[in-house]
């Protein structure tokens, strides 16, 4: 994973290298996406979803959160609302680099609870 510390946020890389990035990274995405099955409250990831995002360095602390929860009940509150803003941020994140303001905090689906 030290390739990608400079990986800061995950909005700066284009569209092609999401996919270059998913490829090279194909174990780490096929065990949390897995996980993340497993976490979801209701609908489930689609199958291009970027779980690998759970192995880069912006999103250690999410990942150690949720790498012990076999299931959502065993999430805390507050992780389980990161978790929900993470599932909806990154839905589109290998599909497309519209509507990425999600990320901005003065964006109002920022401020879903």
């Amino acid at each position: 994973m030290d390739t990608y510390e400079f990986l800061s946020d995950p909005r700066a890389i284009c569209l092609a290298h999401r996919n270059e990035m998913r490829a090279s990274l194909q174990r780490e995405n096929s065990w949390w996406f897995t996980r993340l099955t497993q976490l979801c409250e209701s609908s489930k990831p689609e199958a291009d979803f970027p779980a690998y995002l759970l192995a880069t360095p912006p999103f250690r602390d999410l990942a150690h959160k949720l790498a012990l929860a076999t299931g959502r009940q065993q999430l805390d509150l507050a992780t389980a609302d990161e978790f929900d803003w993470f599932m909806r941020a990154f839905r589109d994140y290998l599909r497309t680099e519209a509507g990425e303001d999600v990320f901005s905090g003065a964006h109002p689906g920022s401020q879903e609870r």
